[in-house]
């Protein structure tokens, strides 16, 4: 991204100069020549210096035009991806360059905040994992309490119906026709004979 600020910055010059240039090409002034050469203008001089003179004018025109050429190409890569203001009388080349920096700010901020809100959702989501596993595990231990339960109260119902009623030992009362009341235990019983009544 630093290289692409370092571009950023180089066009802004460039576009500047050429800016000034055209102006002082409108007025007639002459033109200024930019504080710092860049190493591609250096490039240019040592070839210059190599041709002979007759061609030097030629070949500097050449090397302008092809310069240009590039420069309005990246340009129109430019305008592509920057949004342009509604005026278009405001949409020079030097407003492209400075939209296109505070478009790449823009994105930087966009980035890191999405970096911030990524780092949150994974916070989130391990927490969401080990309250996941940590309702799994009651889940299995209330099965597990549930099943035991179920044996138990089973085992129980096991151990009632085993209980055995011991019938020999319930007091019947046998009522004579006398009204008298013979209380019997054990193994003899009481049944109704022609004079007496069982109840």
């Amino acid at each position: 991204m630093e290289g692409t600020m370092c571009n950023i910055q180089a066009l802004l010059r460039a576009a500047e100069f050429l800016d000034r240039r055209e102006r002082e090409a409108e007025h007639g002034y002459a033109s200024v020549l930019p504080l710092s050469p860049s190493p591609s203008d250096k490039r240019d001089k040592q070839k210059m210096k190599k041709i002979p003179a007759g061609g030097n004018r030629s070949v500097h025109n050449e090397l302008e035009k092809n310069r240009r050429a590039q420069l309005r190409h990246c340009l129109e890569q430019l305008k592509e991806q920057v949004p342009l203001s509604s005026d278009s009388m405001r949409n020079t080349t030097l407003n492209l360059l400075r939209r296109a920096q505070m478009h790449i700010k823009k994105l930087q901020e966009q980035d890191e905040r999405a970096e911030q809100l990524k780092g949150r959702l994974r916070w989130e989501q391990k927490n969401l994992r080990v309250r996941l596993e940590q309702l799994q595990r009651g889940t299995e231990r209330m099965r597990n309490n549930s099943h035991g339960s179920t044996m138990s109260s089973e085992r129980s119902d096991s151990d009632r119906e085993d209980v055995e009623v011991d019938v020999e030992s319930i007091v019947f009362d046998c009522v004579t026709s006398d009204g008298l009341s013979i209380t019997h235990t054990g193994p003899d019983h009481c049944y109704s004979s022609m004079g007496k009544a069982w109840l």
